[in-house]
This record gives C-alpha cells, structure tokens and sequence, in this order.
C-alpha cells in the first residue's frame, strides 16, 4: 500500500466503523420500539386489535357524511395506519381513506377512539383528501365562466331600483348585491369550452369553524363607455356583524371536481371571477365566494374593483 493510498484506506475503514455503530443505534431503538406495549402499525395493528379495527372500519364506511359531498357517495377505501392503546382499555384508531378508483392526489386521514366493548367513543378528521387539480380543465373551465359572465349576462334594458338598499350607483357603475347566503359546501355545474358539463365543489379551509357566504352581484354600465374590471381577492370585502372584514376567495382555485348533492347545490351559480370588460349599455351577474366563521351576520359588502359602493345589509 502506497502512502497515498493508506488515509484513503483509514477514511474507509472509518467510515464503515461508523456505520456500523450507527445500525446498532438504529436497530437498539427499534427494539426499544417493540417493547412499547401495544402499539401496532398496518397489518400486525388489524391482527393485534381485530374487534375494535373492524368496528372502527365499519364505522367510517357507515358513516361518510363526515367527507363531505363529493366523497359521501363515492366508494371509499380505508387502509389502517396504526393502533395506539390508551388508558381503561381505550385503543386509538389511525386510518387512511381515499375513493377507489380514478383517485390522484393524497388520502385523508381520520382517528378513532375504540374501548373494549367495540364502541366508537371520538372520531375526528385530521386531513381531507386532496385531490391533485385538473390544472388544464379548470384553466379551460375559468375562460369558459368569464365568457359566460358577460355574454349571458349581457341586457341593455334597466328599471330603476329607486329606494332598495341592495342597489347603490358608484362613480361609473351601478351595483346590486344580494343578502350572502352561508352554507358548508358550494355544488354548481359549469361547461368547458366544448360544451361539457362538469361538477364542480368549493369547501371552506377551515371546515370545522368556517362556513361559505356567496353573494350575487350584478354591475350595471349605464352610459360610461367601456368599463374594465379586475375580480380578484381585492375586488370586494364582507363585513360581519362584528366588524371583521374578509375577501372573496378564488373560486377558479378553490374548485374540485365532485359528485352531484342536491343539499349543496347552487342553481345558476356563475363565479365572478378575472378580468372583465362591461360595455355601455351592458350589464354582468356573478357569485362571489366568502370563508366566514359559522354563524356570522353580516353587516355590508364594499365593492371596490375600477370602482366604490357600499351595499348595507343591516
């Protein structure tokens, strides 16, 4: 051996010593793992614990409400992620849920609290399934809703709305909004740009303390030339009866493809949302989309795209 070669030599021998020690320290803690009393992952968890897997199972494929529409009626697969035993023989359930077929995207997830005798005693949510977006189809959908925004909307006749609250003029617009609807869900079908339909959901971020509020807005171009608009998370706000402000949320983004549910569903429901041109004598109609707490009043919504109003609710 050369004496260049020889630290390389020591390095290497080294190196392996190290490894070495470093298996043994990964292989004491796994053993340290076993000795953990009860605690089971995937398969050797169903075989330790099969009476309260298979009542948690049962629960959860008898109970799918919880997922919300657009998976309630879709079939399910449920695959066990560990069991954790807790105190007065109480085990917590861990499992993984996702439709069978035609699914991209990442499972959800949810935990239950089984005891002795089989029955559920918690259950919660911890992730929803994810689905990857159909980036092209709702890229071709958005085009699709602008265009319809104004060429459904499109009326060159006006009554006057002389004393309605809902109705304001701002500096080159006319402006109504109805009262916000809230809801847990927003189910609405749209067509692409080949005259497909699709089905369409939005959900709030937050579901178990929020809630959508959807507003329809029409703006009316009297006799001010040809109107350009932005509709974007700056376009308006809603106001609570607290005195909290929220934006509109993107519904182009915000939207999955789901399952039908007529519980949910929105008749004529058009998102307003990207850039708009609203010409003299022509007027527009959307939805906009709010997260808000559960059980929010509301108490104004202030337009401010290429204009300013304020439609007072209360």
């Amino acid at each position: 051996m050369t004496e260049e070669n020889r630290p390389e030599q020591n390095e290497q021998d080294a190196t392996e010593e190290t490894q070495e020690t470093e298996v043994s320290v990964v292989s004491g803690a796994a053993e340290s793992s076993d000795e953990s009393p009860g605690f089971a992952f995937g398969d050797d968890a169903v075989q330790k614990y099969p009476t309260q897997v298979q009542a948690a199972l049962e629960y959860a494929e008898s109970n799918k409400y919880e997922y919300g529409p657009r998976l309630r009626e879709l079939e399910l697969i449920w695959n066990v992620i560990s069991v954790e035993p807790m105190s007065n023989g109480i085990v917590r359930i861990r499992i993984e849920f996702m439709p069978v077929s035609g699914f991209r995207g990442d499972p959800g997830s949810e935990y239950m609290d089984i005891d002795a005798n089989a029955a559920v005693l918690a259950r919660r949510q911890i992730n929803s399934v994810k689905e990857n977006s159909p980036v092209v189809l709702m890229g071709i959908t958005a085009f699709s809703v602008v265009l319809a925004v104004v060429i459904i909307s499109m009326m060159t006749v006006f009554k006057s709305e002389d004393g309605d609250p809902l109705y304001v003029a701002g500096r080159t617009l006319w402006i109504r909004a109805e009262r916000p609807i809230s809801q847990q869900f927003i189910v609405h079908s749209g067509a692409d740009l080949s005259g497909t339909i699709h089905t369409w959901a939005m959900k709030p971020d937050d579901e178990e303390n929020n809630v959508l509020a959807y507003i329809e807005v029409t703006l009316i171009n009297q006799s001010s030339g040809t109107v350009n608009l932005v509709i974007d998370e700056s376009a308006a706000t809603l106001q609570d009866g607290n005195g909290s402000n929220y934006d509109p949320v993107n519904t182009i983004v915000r939207a999955f493809s789901a399952e039908e549910s007529p519980t949910f569903n929105v008749p004529e429901f058009i998102p307003m949302w990207g850039t708009l041109k609203v010409n003299e004598g022509e007027q527009v109609t959307g939805m906009l989309v709010f997260e808000v707490p559960r059980g929010s009043t509301f108490r104004e919504m202030r337009w401010k795209a290429s204009d300013s109003a304020v439609i007072r609710y209360q």
